[in-house]
């Protein structure tokens, strides 16, 4: 089975669906109903595009579980709340398929947009078994440089457990800096009742040189018609 820790998938999803429907019920109706274009990222070792159905063998294999039906099912459920969301606001989770080998390694994106204050917030999971290459930071910068540059977001956030130093280490190399302690989902599951924020404001996003391999260098963004 999959673990049920603060880095498994599975155990997650139920909670980013609920947080996305409490903000969308509370947002005034023209920002709720605003959809944004999700377009294919690319940055130096990831492709970063919407999920297919074809997607569902590696998201199964993300927790290193094996093809039984109740998994199946749960992997199924989360590949439903990626198609619900793009059909919705017209962006969702982001799949991060591998250039090398056209794995799916994880999956990111931006659970919340504020967009009267101009504000997002990203997340990120990366499959154990592609965990310590730097792939989250790559990712992250390049959903950073889409929303600063593309949606015309002026501060970025992110968020993760006190003790999770991974996750923690990530927002750091991306360039966000500690703003504090935030309060868990009131749905959320999670034992601690505080969160690590982070945050980078536009004005404080650099893009790495030009020809400097470090991520998400000269993030390209590309139509796709996908689903």
């Amino acid at each position: 089975m999959a673990p049920k820790d603060a880095n498994s998938l599975f155990s997650r999803w139920p909670v980013m669906r609920a947080l996305r429907n409490r903000i969308r019920r509370i947002l005034p109706g023209f920002l709720r109903h605003r959809k944004l274009k999700m377009p294919v990222l690319e940055t130096e070792r990831l492709v970063m595009r919407k999920f297919e159905q074809d997607d569902l063998k590696d998201i199964i294999a993300w927790e290193k579980i094996s093809s039984t039906k109740n998994e199946q099912v749960e992997a199924q459920k989360f590949l439903e709340y990626c198609f619900g969301e793009y059909r919705a606001g017209g962006a969702g989770p982001w799949g991060m398929q591998l250039k090398e080998t056209g794995a799916i390694a994880g999956n990111c994106g931006f659970p919340h947009l504020i967009f009267d204050e101009l504000c997002g917030e990203v997340n990120y999971y990366i499959a154990p078994k592609h965990r310590g290459k730097e792939l989250a930071a790559e990712a992250v910068k390049a959903l950073l440089q889409f929303g600063f540059q593309e949606i015309g977001l002026t501060r970025i956030q992110a968020r993760c457990d006190p003790d999770n130093i991974a996750s923690e280490r990530v927002m750091q190399k991306v360039g966000m800096k500690f703003d504090g302690f935030i309060e868990h989902a009131p749905f959320s599951k999670e034992k601690t009742t505080k969160q690590k924020l982070y945050a980078i404001l536009a004005k404080d996003f650099i893009l790495p040189p030009h020809g400097v391999h470090d991520g998400a260098t000269d993030v390209t963004a590309q139509s796709d018609g996908r689903r």
